[in-house]
């Protein structure tokens, strides 16, 4: 048998012998502040011979002593509920040192008990040993036979005479009811659940023999019983531990002891036979009571089966939390290790957004710059509007000058051959003179023939010499105007070019600053973007409002800069109304730049027809440097020629007047040799310059080609120039409509860039805070984490301490199941007891009533004498004189197993 069956079986059986006997106090001296409550435990064999004696007592200390005195034989003493002290002499007296409290303390002896049972077994009619009967079957028997070895001595009839100490006993013991049945007891009763039977016996050694109420004719058939017997069919014996009670106090209510006379007596079996009547209200009340708690035991009992079911509920849950512990330690590491990567990227989202706004300060200024540049262009190109026709003019007159020096060049040309010829004809005829001059020096009879000749040739070298210098007039005249032609178109060129190329640079500043603004647009815009989109968590209604009046003003500025149309920028904004903006604490999470005219169908046209323009300008810049070395070959050849025409204008007259000359000479000649020596002389010298007039008219006749060429080239240019700056001027006025675009968008985009940064440092205060707050985040997520780990300890601790619940749930509940049974058992013999008690009251206190009137005085006496001797036994172990105490013997047989 389990112990705390046990145990719950003594509980219920001391429940049932305080209502058995009277509850009275201790009658205890007037001076006593001390009582002494034992308990004795005796651990038995399975035939009751004593074994183990431990004795537990309690000290109430009523008074408050700060020492306590008691008298004990026990050995081993210790205090089992405190660390008071004591000291002991050597009779046995104990003083325990303690500041007003109880003192609880256990030892152990080898005394004699005073009370003892025996058990005998029986299989089918024959005894049998405890050891051998374990595992048999068929009809079994047990005997319990009480035994009181403690007498006092009293005084009955003024006779000395040996009275037992009235002890009350009682075992029990449970019999499953799958191994014994038809259970059967003697002087006790059996109650059974359907699974176990109770067994519960009861007997008063030495009463009987004490009373002597057989000597009493009226009372000679009451039997005070001092045994119990028990019988049943078994199968596969064994028995677990049974349990004994025994206790003094029997008789205290009587207080016999006052008792003086008859009449007293009288009242005493009053005050009996009412103690027994109130004893058979008391049963049956205990049985209502009972049957009260019997039924509060199932509400008990299902209270302890639903607090099972919860525990294991409850335990599987924790085995649950225990097993997914780790997926949350994992949980938790990889939250922290988020948290660190949050903290990583919100240093670098830091960063970022100071980079993005410096990014915006700097494209602020480079707008600025921008529109500074815009308005510097619109400015340069209205000049260049207003000097176009300047410009026109020029390249008109230049058109014009080319025309005149191609046709100039062409009669330089003609002028030159004509120069040339008559220059070889000069110095053919010289030559001819020179020669006919030396052989008609010889021949003085034909001088007169030869000076006609002469005369004649001169006539003729005469003209040509006019001729020449004719020619040469016109040669030089036609020069210096092609000269003059060159001189106006160089300056033209010159114009056109510095004008130009202003233009095509202005065009190339305007083209690479908005591809540069573009491009870096589209680079804080990703930047951007990627910065505050880890912001969106903290957007709030006032901010998305702001936000999207922002981006509505952006775009709205983004469609005027491009020159739509109203119409249809309203209707672009419309269908930006359903669009809200999710921003951060400081701006919004898709950041746009306004846009530039790289990202507007109209600038681009702008752009392609400027871009057009400088094309034609740069053409004509490439054509201007090779007019410009054809001019300056073309003035260079005009130099030689100019300075050719004038040596051969020098060269004829000088002819012309060595001719007059020797005209003269042969008019006036009278001396023929010395006249033939000055005129072959002459004509020596007249070869000499016209060789040298000849000499260059190769070079002068090639000279005069190239000038007609180079003029004509020249005139076929200036004439595609002049188709170029009807373009050029058509460009002009759309360079200076786009221009004056220009300037506004580079207005609206310095306005929307300025919005753009207005909110740079909340937003560097953002993300500052968002910096910090993530650091903050961080350490409480090492807390965390450090916290999962303890967490997990204690899951697994909890998980434990659930196993363990659940046990003790289920040991609840079975016990609860046997409490159920226990009280279903108390039930039935409350009902038993009241039905004993009224048989008790009505054969014996009632006939113990009747027989008052008989012997009397013999009864009395014989009362007075159980009730000394049991006042009289206060202690097992000692007692001091001024200590007053009760006793209860506890004991425990051994259970029969089956090896």
């Amino acid at each position: 048998m389990k112990r705390k069956n046990v145990q719950a079986l003594l509980v219920g059986m001391s429940v049932m012998m305080s209502v058995i006997l009277p509850a009275s106090p201790i009658l205890a001296a007037e001076n006593t502040q001390t009582e002494k409550e034992q308990t004795v435990y005796v651990n038995a064999d399975e035939n009751g011979n004593s074994e183990k004696v431990i004795v537990s007592n309690w000290l109430k200390n009523k008074g408050k002593e700060k020492a306590l005195k008691d008298k004990s034989s026990l050995t081993d003493i210790e205090n089992v509920k405190g660390d008071e002290t004591f000291n002991q002499n050597t009779d046995g007296t104990l003083t325990w040192n303690t500041d007003g409290g109880d003192i609880y303390y256990q030892g152990t002896t080898g005394k004699k008990l005073p009370v003892s049972v025996k058990l005998t077994y029986y299989l089918d009619g024959k005894e049998i040993q405890a050891s051998d009967l374990a595992g048999k079957s068929g009809k079994v028997k047990i005997r319990i036979d009480y035994e009181n070895t403690e007498k006092q001595t009293e005084e009955v009839n003024g006779k000395k005479e040996e009275i037992y100490t009235p002890f009350m006993m009682m075992t029990a013991m449970i019999l499953p009811a799958d191994t014994f049945t038809n259970v059967e007891i003697t002087n006790g009763k059996v109650l059974s659940d359907g699974t176990n039977d109770i067994a519960v016996g009861y007997g008063f050694p030495g009463l009987s023999d004490s009373l002597k109420l057989s000597d009493i004719k009226e009372l000679d058939d009451m039997e005070i019983p001092d045994y119990v017997e028990l019988t049943a069919d078994v199968k596969d014996f064994s028995l677990g531990m049974t349990a004994t009670i025994a206790t003094t106090g029997l008789l205290e209510d009587l207080n016999l002891g006052e008792v003086a006379n008859t009449e007293d007596l009288k009242k005493k079996l009053d005050v009996l036979t009412d103690s027994s009547t109130a004893l058979v209200k008391g049963s049956k009340e205990l049985q209502e009571g009972i049957a009260a708690l019997d039924s509060s035991a199932d509400t008990f009992v299902n209270g302890l089966n639903s607090a099972d079911d919860g525990a294991g509920k409850l335990k599987n849950g924790i085995d649950t939390m225990n097993n997914s512990k780790g997926e949350l330690l994992d949980g938790i590491s990889q939250l922290t290790a988020g948290m660190s990567s949050l903290e990583d990227g919100a240093g670098q989202l830091r960063e970022g957004v100071s980079a993005y706004t410096e990014g915006t300060s700097k494209l602020g200024s480079g707008i600025t710059q921008v529109a500074d540049g815009a308005a510097a262009l619109n400015s340069g190109i209205e000049t260049l509007d207003e000097k176009k026709g300047t410009l026109l003019d020029g390249i008109g007159q230049l058109s014009a000058g080319g025309t005149q020096l191609a046709a100039g060049s062409e009669s330089l040309k003609q002028g030159v051959q004509t120069y040339t010829e008559g220059t070889a004809q000069l110095d053919a005829g010289l030559g001819k003179l020179q020669s006919e001059l030396s052989g008609s020096m010889g021949q003085v009879s034909k001088l007169p023939e030869a000076i006609q000749s002469l005369t004649d040739g001169a006539g003729q070298l005469i003209e040509g010499a006019e001729t020449l210098k004719e020619g040469m007039t016109q040669a030089e005249g036609a020069a210096g105007k092609l000269g003059d032609s060159v001189t106006g178109l160089k300056t033209a060129a010159q114009t056109v070019r510095d004008l130009s190329g202003q233009a095509a640079g202005m065009i190339e500043n305007f083209v690479n600053s908005q591809t540069t603004l573009h491009v870096d647009t589209n680079a804080v815009n990703e930047q951007a973007n990627a910065a505050i989109a880890q912001e969106n968590a903290l957007v709030n209604e006032q901010a998305n409002a702001q936000a999207n009046e922002q981006q509505y003003n952006n775009v709205a500025a983004a469609l005027d800069a491009a020159g739509v149309s109203e119409e249809e920028k309203q209707a672009v904004l419309a269908n930006l109304g359903g669009i809200g903006v999710s921003v951060g604490v400081q701006t919004s999470a898709n950041v746009d730049v306004p846009v530039t005219y790289s990202d507007n169908s109209g600038a681009a046209d702008t752009i392609q027809g400027l871009q057009q323009i400088q094309g034609a300008m740069t053409a004509v810049n490439g054509q201007i440097p090779e007019a410009e070395a054809a001019l300056s070959e073309a003035e260079a050849q005009l130099h030689i020629m100019k300075e050719g025409a004038a040596k051969a204008a020098a060269g004829a007259e000088t002819l012309q007047k060595g001719t007059q000359s020797f005209a003269e000479a042969v008019g006036s000649m009278g001396d023929l040799t010395s006249l033939s020596d000055k005129l072959q002389k002459a004509v020596r010298e007249l070869k000499k310059g016209s060789e040298a007039l000849t000499a260059k008219n190769k070079e002068l006749n090639a000279g005069a080609v190239s000038v007609a060429s180079g003029a004509s080239s020249l005139n076929a240019g200036l004439l595609q120039m002049s188709e170029g700056a009807g373009q050029l001027s058509g460009g002009i006025d759309q360079l200076a409509q786009g221009s004056i675009a220009l300037q506004a968008g580079t207005q609206q985009l310095q306005t929307g860039v300025n919005a753009l940064t207005a909110n740079n440092d909340s937003l560097n205060s953002g993300a500052a805070r968002l910096a910090q707050g993530s650091s903050e985040l961080l350490k409480g997520g090492s807390a965390l984490a450090a916290g999962g780990n303890v967490l997990g300890d204690g899951i697994s601790q909890l998980a434990d301490g659930a196993a363990v619940l659940k046990d003790g749930t289920s040991q609840l509940a079975a016990g609860g199941k046997e409490l159920k049974s226990g009280t279903a058992k108390l039930k039935d013999g409350s009902m038993q007891l009241k039905d004993g008690m009224e048989k008790f009251d009505k054969e014996g206190v009632q006939k113990l009533a009747d027989v008052v009137n008989g012997d009397v005085k013999t009864v009395l006496d014989r009362l007075k004498a159980v009730e000394n001797a049991d006042k009289s036994y206060k202690a097992f172990d000692g007692q001091s004189d001024n200590v007053d105490g009760k006793v209860k013997f506890v004991i425990e047989t051994a259970g029969i197993e089956a090896e």
